[in-house]
């Protein structure tokens, strides 16, 4: 074989069929080395989660998977979350933040978890099914709930216990909810069957996932009201359950619910 054929066998070898059936040229082999280096730079930086997100592994998931091995066998980690696992979306921006948030929140849920069954006897979780909420609606088993499906886990459980408790009470009509809480509200719309999104913006942050179709405005009944240079301001400050709002008597500043 001449040395232009061999680097034709070369080119060939790098062509691999992705997950969504496109063919991808693999420029450059994952630098093994420089991944260890920069996961052990993060390791002395004292951070325990981590995303991982390459742009074109919506459909090339084999170096995302890669470094997650290899961060897993450090053994310094206790959560490694890849983008493809998350969302194997087209999107790299959309994808990376909710990749980041999903690093960012499944440890606090895990830290939950783990509290919340410590209070039952041992075998709990073996011998009871344990199922979480999450933003789309549904219910999730413990050992696969995390961060990114949750974030709006609680508005999704308002949405489906008024959904349960009025529709049917009003001859099948449309029903809207309106929660408000101590510094945001929640609104939705239920008219026979839930409606979702699968890209939402919350705290400002991009998170690709199935969701019920809730819109957030960020004040409830705890956001403070001020008078600031001629005009009317609503929160961000909230006047929390102590002193609380003027009507609690306890002192407390103005806020929505008064």
């Amino acid at each position: 074989m001449s040395d232009d054929e061999k680097q034709d066998q070369t080119r060939l070898d790098r062509i691999v069929t992705g997950s969504t059936n496109e063919k991808v040229f693999v420029e450059q082999a994952l630098n093994v080395e420089q991944v260890r280096q920069t996961l052990q730079a993060v390791k002395q930086q004292g951070i325990k989660s981590i995303a991982v997100v390459f742009m074109h592994s919506y459909t090339f998931q084999k170096h995302e998977q890669m470094v997650k091995q290899m961060a897993l066998e450090m053994k310094c980690f206790s959560n490694v979350t890849i983008s493809s696992d998350t969302i194997a979306m087209f999107k790299f921006v959309p994808r990376g933040q909710t990749s980041c948030a999903d690093a960012y929140l499944t440890p606090c849920i895990r830290d939950y978890v783990d509290r919340f069954c410590a209070g039952f006897d041992a075998n709990f979780s073996q011998q009871c099914r344990v199922t979480f909420m999450q933003s789309d609606g549904g219910l999730c088993s413990m050992h696969n709930f995390n961060g990114y499906k949750a974030v709006l886990s609680g508005p999704a459980g308002g949405v489906v216990g008024y959904v349960h408790t009025t529709y049917k009470h009003f001859n099948g009509r449309a029903v809207i909810g309106f929660d408000m809480g101590g510094t945001s509200t929640d609104v939705s719309r239920y008219d026979g069957c839930f409606e979702h999104v699968f890209e939402n913006v919350t705290a400002g942050v991009y998170i690709q996932a199935p969701q019920l179709d809730i819109h957030t405005v960020a004040s409830g009944g705890g956001s403070i009201l001020s008078f600031q240079a001629g005009m009317m301001h609503v929160g961000p400050q909230s006047s929390r359950a102590y002193p609380g709002p003027v009507c609690y008597l306890n002192g407390g500043p103005l806020a929505i619910t008064d």
